[in-house]
C-alpha cells in the first residue's frame, strides 16, 4: 500500500502539470513552441486541447478534495500519465515533436505518477476489509 500523503503530493504534481499546460493551451498558444517544444499547427484544436486538460485539472483537484470518496478515479489519471508518457515517445518516433530535454524529461515523472495513482487505488482502510455474508 502507498500512503495518502504521496498520492495527495502526485495529485498536486498532476494539477499543476496538466493546468499549465492547459493555460498554455488556452491563452499563452505562442509560447507551447518554447516552454514545451511542442509546435503549435492549429489554434482551434490546441483550445480544445486546452479545454480538455482543464477538466482533468478538476478532476485532480477533486480527487485531491476528497480522496477516500473518489479513489476509484485515481485510474483516470492514471490514464492522463500514461498518455502523457507513451505519446510523447510516438510522436518523437513520427518525426512530429523533437526529442529534447522538455519532452523527453517529463516521461519518467509521468511514469512514476501512473505506478502512484495505480497503487493508490488498492488502499483500504482497517475497517472496509470485506467479510462474509451471514
Amino acid at each position: 500500500m502507498i500512503p495518502d500523503s504521496v498520492v495527495r503530493v502526485a495529485l498536486v504534481i498532476g494539477a499543476c502539470v496538466d493546468g499549465g499546460v492547459a493555460l498554455l493551451a488556452l491563452f499563452f498558444q505562442n509560447l507551447l513552441g518554447p516552454v514545451l517544444d511542442v509546435p503549435m499547427k492549429d489554434p482551434a484544436l490546441t483550445t480544445f486541447i486546452g479545454g480538455e486538460l482543464a477538466v482533468v485539472t478538476g478532476l485532480y483537484i477533486v480527487l485531491f478534495r476528497d480522496l477516500d470518496r473518489y479513489r476509484a478515479l485515481l485510474w483516470l489519471v492514471a490514464l492522463d500519465q500514461f498518455f502523457a508518457a507513451v505519446l510523447p515517445i510516438i510522436e518523437i518516433a513520427r518525426g512530429h515533436v523533437i526529442a529534447s530535454i522538455k519532452t523527453v524529461g517529463p516521461i519518467p515523472i509521468s511514469t512514476a505518477l501512473v505506478v502512484i495513482f495505480l497503487l493508490g487505488m488498492r488502499k483500504r482502510s482497517a475497517g472496509s476489509a470485506s467479510t462474509p455474508a451471514q
